[in-house]
């Protein structure tokens, strides 16, 4: 039970830290890591930690046939295990440097960094890299073997189809420290294009040269490359024909035109098909859809400025788009609509001022003072408006002067859908 809890509670610690970490030069969780047989192995952890925050220890370990302990660093000492003496050196703060590494040591390395954050709590980091160790070049049977793609590339830079050469093919996982090199027919060296999937690829210019193609690793990079001696002794040559290169060209482009005519097609048939269900399911709205509404008898019949009018007796509410509860209506579809509204107000000194909201802007204002002369007057409103589903329109006071006459049927605010719009 105790161990159990002390293993609960370390968890919750590391899970917690965001000080004591991993650096962004250091390398990443099961990252690939090439070096050459007898050559020095360097794996490069480093931690990054603030002021009071502190390494306890570091071990390092190395996963071959059972799993060995290499080093102990402890209080600033480096303890090496018997069978590494005198082949460890630290780099960074958590990384080492293994010299004379052999094939037979290639397999799992990986480290583990105890630590104490600068609240004193315990922090623990781990990672781990697969080392991979040459003795030659690392290709799949240690050869370089040249030839041409069947098929034509399209280069994005160029924005040109290209006949490809590969060579390879190697085990490096990313591109490899280093590159190769091809002469051409006349004599000329150029660095290959790029690496993909264990190749190195070389985009002939067009138009293409025919002749012998040579790929190599360059003397510069043959200890890089795990060749002892010359590299040029690695080699491997294809010929290419002009005329059978010029047909693969000619392939490629007529197989881009047909994929760009197939999917113009499939985007036209795609737009037909969208807006004929589009027009059918219009035509459907219009025949079955209907919406409109009529609404009477204002709530309050001497509103302030900006107040909502609500008319509160329904008379017609197709598609349930007027609230009486709030004196709007919201469009259930796209469409053009038509709007009015009839006013009666009483009271000398009075007057109807009022506005037509659509979406919260003033569509239009209709305005009427009775003055001293009279006590009563009408005023009405029409306007036809696009609406978008889930917009809102409304009548709204535009002064604190309205009275209107308090019969039910004095005041109404009706609309109806026109049209719908695709």
């Amino acid at each position: 039970m105790g161990t159990l809890l002390f293993t609960l509670l370390l968890t919750a610690l590391v899970s917690e830290s965001s000080c004591v970490q991993w650096s962004s030069s250091a390398l990443k969780e099961d990252a690939a890591v090439y070096t050459c047989d007898n050559s020095n192995l360097t794996l490069f952890w480093d931690v990054s930690k603030t002021t009071g925050e502190t390494i306890v220890d570091v071990q390092w370990f190395y996963q071959g046939r059972s799993q060995e302990l290499i080093a102990i660093l402890s209080h600033g000492h480096l303890n090496v295990m018997p069978s590494f003496s005198g082949r460890v050196e630290l780099t960074a703060n958590a990384g080492i440097v293994l010299y004379h590494v052999t094939t037979g040591q290639k397999g799992n390395y990986s480290v583990e960094v105890n630590a104490l954050d600068k609240n004193g709590d315990y922090v623990i980091l781990r990672r781990k890299a697969s080392v991979i160790i040459g003795d030659g070049l690392m290709t799949t049977d240690g050869q370089l073997h040249a030839s041409q793609m069947a098929v034509a590339v399209f280069s994005n830079s160029t924005q040109q189809w290209h006949v490809v050469l590969a060579c390879g093919t190697f085990i490096y996982h990313d591109t490899p420290p280093f590159t190769l090199e091809w002469t051409t027919p006349s004599g000329q060296s150029v660095s290959s294009s790029q690496y993909k999937e264990g190749q190195f690829l070389l985009l002939l210019d067009n138009p293409v040269s025919g002749g012998s193609y040579t790929c190599h690793v360059p003397d510069s990079s043959a200890s890089v490359a795990c060749l002892h001696g010359n590299s040029t002794d690695v080699s491997s040559t294809v010929v290419v024909d002009d005329v059978k290169s010029r047909l693969t060209l000619l392939e490629a482009e007529n197989r881009q035109l047909k994929e760009e005519l197939v999917k113009k097609e499939n985007q036209t048939n795609a737009r037909i098909d969208s807006v004929s269900t589009l027009l059918s399911q219009h035509l459907h709205d219009e025949k079955t859809r209907q919406v409109s509404f009529h609404a009477t008898h204002m709530k309050d019949n001497t509103p302030s400025f900006h107040d909502v009018l609500i008319l509160t007796t329904i008379f017609n509410n197709q598609g349930n788009g007027y609230n009486p509860a709030t004196g709007k209506f919201t469009a259930p579809y796209n469409g053009t609509y038509c709007f009015f509204s009839s006013l009666w107000g009483q009271g000398s000194g009075h007057g109807i001022a009022v506005s037509l909201m659509v979406d919260g802007k003033q569509e239009l204002v209709v305005e009427t003072t009775f003055g001293s002369a009279g006590d009563d007057d009408a005023a009405s409103l029409q306007a036809v408006v696009s609406v978008r589903a889930g917009q809102s329109v409304w009548l709204q006071a535009y002064s604190d002067s309205n009275q209107f006459y308090s019969h039910s049927r004095a005041n109404s605010f009706s609309g109806f859908l026109v049209s719908f719009d695709l």
